[in-house]
């Protein structure tokens, strides 16, 4: 025990030490008795040099920035100057102390004591609403709050509209005057009617659709809807409200709800389809009963580089509209390629060939997608 106490005595001799970095090394190691710290007024801790007194300033900055945040739990990571780390690891080394935490540590825990009791949160290690990353280098925060997931479906009303948002031809989507530095054509579609509501709704950093299959500009999408899963990243609302249904004008979102987490990898689906084809030569009703031989075939996709690439058709109806025109109903698994399959492709068997016609699909709407 004497020898404890006179290496802390001589710890304090040799080294100015703020009371913070003299409890921390010297009280937990040494001594029941907390000891006095002998930092002469004028000059800065060895260690810390006295980054504990600038910690409410740093705070008044991270306390504006996380006020537009919804949170009810956090965790922060440090950056400090890698010589305050080494002076630490230097007295520890020079006087025999160990199990103690570190500094990084012990401003950590200082940081988040004095965050937990302004915000009403608390600190958790796994999965936080918010993470903070403070910097003392340059006393900068960043926060990355955790995303938000969201299932829904949509209907699309009119065509014309495309299903995904385009990169800027001209900057191929990096971002130039063309585009107004967005990276994006500006044209209609789906997603970005999806996005800008998500991202309004939610205050969010950016919007990432997982799409359950898709559909041209020129097709509708009706019945139920398509099935979309939304990753919401860094939202700053993450509490709202979020209602059921909602219409977009052109396009309208329904069953809508917040997962805890995205189903991952790919979600089988099946769909319903009503397809108007126009054939090259005249084609007769006894012609078109060759399509009824589809229903339970296998639709095989030859190109080379596809892999399980194995769909069925389940069921078929047709109706003649005129000398080259007829409307054929499908009900198949979601991811046939139904354009390569009305005319000639690598997809067997396919329309063309089977009426032995050439054919063109004219119009292609969606009327059910089911997984």
């Amino acid at each position: 025990m004497k020898s404890q106490q006179f290496s802390a005595s001589k710890i304090l001799q040799n080294y100015n030490l703020c009371e913070n970095c003299t409890r921390r090394l010297i009280l937990k190691s040494y001594t029941k008795k907390s000891p006095k710290s002998r930092k002469s007024s004028k000059s800065k801790c060895y260690i810390c040099k006295d980054v504990f007194d600038t910690l409410d300033s740093l705070l008044f900055n991270i306390y504006e920035k996380i006020d537009t945040f919804d949170f009810k739990t956090f965790n922060l990571g440090l950056t400090l100057k890698n010589s305050y780390l080494e002076r630490d690891d230097h007295i520890k080394s020079k006087f025999k102390i160990k199990g103690i935490e570190n500094l990084k540590f012990s401003i950590s825990n200082e940081l988040a004591k004095k965050i937990t009791k302004k915000t009403k949160s608390h600190k958790i290690i796994g999965d936080p609403d918010i993470f903070l990353q403070v910097n003392f280098k340059d006393d900068s925060c960043v926060i990355r709050s955790k995303p938000i997931f969201v299932y829904g479906r949509y209907n699309k009303k009119i065509r014309k509209i495309s299903q995904k948002l385009k990169s800027c031809e001209i900057c191929c989507g990096i971002g130039c005057h063309h585009c107004n530095f967005t990276g994006l054509e500006n044209i209609e579609s789906v997603e970005g009617r999806i996005s800008y509501f998500l991202k309004k709704k939610f205050d969010a950093h950016r919007i990432q659709i997982n799409w359950i299959g898709g559909e041209d500009q020129s097709s509708l999408v009706l019945g139920n809807g398509r099935p979309f899963f939304a990753k919401i990243i860094n939202p700053k609302k993450r509490n709202r409200l979020l209602r059921k249904s909602s219409d977009l004008d052109t396009v309208y979102l329904s069953e809508l709800r917040k997962l805890s987490v995205q189903p991952k990898g790919s979600i089988p689906f099946k769909s319903e389809v009503s397809i108007t084809i126009d054939t090259t030569k005249s084609i007769t009703s006894s012609t078109l009963k060759k399509l009824l031989t589809l229903k339970n075939t296998e639709i095989i996709n030859h190109a080379k580089d596809k892999r399980n690439n194995s769909k069925r058709i389940y069921d078929v109806h047709y109706k003649k509209l005129g000398k080259t025109t007829f409307l054929l109903d499908l009900f198949v698994d979601g991811g046939i390629p139904i354009k390569s399959f009305v005319q000639n492709s690598d997809l067997s068997p396919n329309i063309s060939e089977l009426l032995e016609n050439q054919c063109v699909c004219k119009k292609l709407d969606f009327k059910n997608i089911i997984v």
